[in-house]
């Protein structure tokens, strides 16, 4: 059987090692098989991130006084997993992270202070390139062009458009709908982008305004005292605006020949995270970002691969896979990522992963899990 099956954790040895292994990389949490129900071994299909976002984290916590280790513990991210190279937890255990150090220093705007605490240095490779891009549009074009050697989000992606006088807008892309857990995340990345910003233009550096998706906090003072220009909420794009002579503005740092040794370095790590992936692994990807109210087509799916339906059915034969077959797999891992790893309503799930009432999605759960959503929830989810 293969690496993504469902076995008991005890029918060959070479899975507990493989457990074993993934434990300690923090792939998964330590609930595999319980009694009565099934847990699976894979990664989170929601996505993943580098855990130098964890760093950045704790590092925040330190410079308000508060000692970092019991929260790291608690998450099992020990600090061999932070000196990995490469090493990412999921994108929900890193919500549930932020989450708890929001309860822990009473900031309900802590992601604000994240992003103020982010340092080029945080984000990688991509970071490198950003530091010694021409200009400060460029730079941020460039983090958000390599976002995948930082982070995966299997709904989605960012990107960056241009605007007609020459400015600059940075979408980021978030699970949603918004709640406790996700609202962290957005504020944490679009105030580390404008951080990276100030670094790299000075002190006085701003964006022309900020679109973000969730409603209005209770109190948006330290998201005006950080941006420092007009801010939309429940706004229908999370979105950093550059005006031109910003994004057209000189980097500080700008050393022409690195940023381009540096990105070519980031392309070559893009490409070999895109086509180092199985016909199998891209499809789901394609049909992850492409779920909804309804599942996608395969025609919809194969066109976003650049192929045809014919190719794709060849190609997903040749490794014992077809269509179907993955978008079943598809929508039954990203259900259980939803219930165990988000607070989001069982309506809200059912939509999110293509069935058209709760009731369908509450049999398909149960035929997958043997036991309702619920039930599921109570004993593997976001409290553990």
């Amino acid at each position: 059987m293969g690496c993504g099956s469902w076995r008991s954790p005890c029918s060959e040895c070479g899975q507990i090692t493989r457990l074993a292994r993934m434990l300690q990389y923090g792939h998964i949490g330590l609930d595999y098989f319980q009694v009565g129900f099934m847990v699976s071994s894979r990664p989170n299909r929601l996505g993943d991130i580098s855990v130098n976002h964890v760093a950045v984290m704790a590092r925040t916590l330190r410079s308000r006084g508060h000692d970092p280790g019991p929260w790291l513990a608690r998450y099992r991210v020990s600090r061999r997993l932070l000196n990995t190279p490469g090493a990412r937890i999921s994108i929900p255990r890193f919500m549930r992270m932020g989450h708890a150090a929001i309860q822990m220093t009473e900031e309900p705007a802590l992601g604000i202070d994240f992003g103020r605490h982010t340092r080029m240095t945080d984000l990688g490779l991509a970071g490198m390139a950003a530091a010694s891009a021409p200009s400060l549009g460029e730079a941020l074009e460039t983090l958000v062009r390599y976002e995948r050697l930082m982070s995966t989000n299997s709904r989605g992606q960012s990107h960056t458009t241009h605007t007609a006088d020459g400015g600059l807008h940075a979408v980021f892309y978030s699970i949603s709908p918004y709640n406790r857990y996700n609202c962290f995340v957005v504020d944490s990345i679009l105030a580390g982008w404008v951080a990276l910003l100030r670094e790299l233009g000075g002190p006085a550096t701003q964006p022309s305004a900020v679109t973000i998706e969730y409603a209005g906090p209770a109190n948006s003072e330290p998201h005006a005292e950080w941006f420092q220009c007009p801010i939309q909420f429940d706004a229908p794009q999370n979105r950093i605006e550059l005006h031109p002579e910003t994004a057209a503005q000189r980097n500080r740092l700008a050393q022409n020949a690195l940023f381009q040794e540096l990105c070519q370095h980031c392309e070559t790590e893009r490409q070999r995270l895109i086509w180092g992936q199985s016909t199998t692994e891209r499809v789901r990807e394609a049909i992850a970002r492409r779920m909804g109210s309804t599942p996608p087509s395969m025609h919809a799916v194969a066109l976003a691969l650049g192929t045809t339906e014919w190719g794709l059915r060849r190609a997903l034969e040749q490794e014992g896979m077809t269509y179907r077959s993955l978008l079943d797999r598809t929508r039954r891992e990203l259900a259980e990522d939803y219930v165990r790893g988000t607070p989001l309503s069982f309506s809200d799930i059912a939509s999110l992963v293509g069935f058209a009432n709760p009731s369908a999605f509450h049999g398909a759960f149960r035929r997958w899990y043997g036991c309702s959503p619920g039930r599921y929830r109570r004993r593997y989810g976001m409290a553990r």
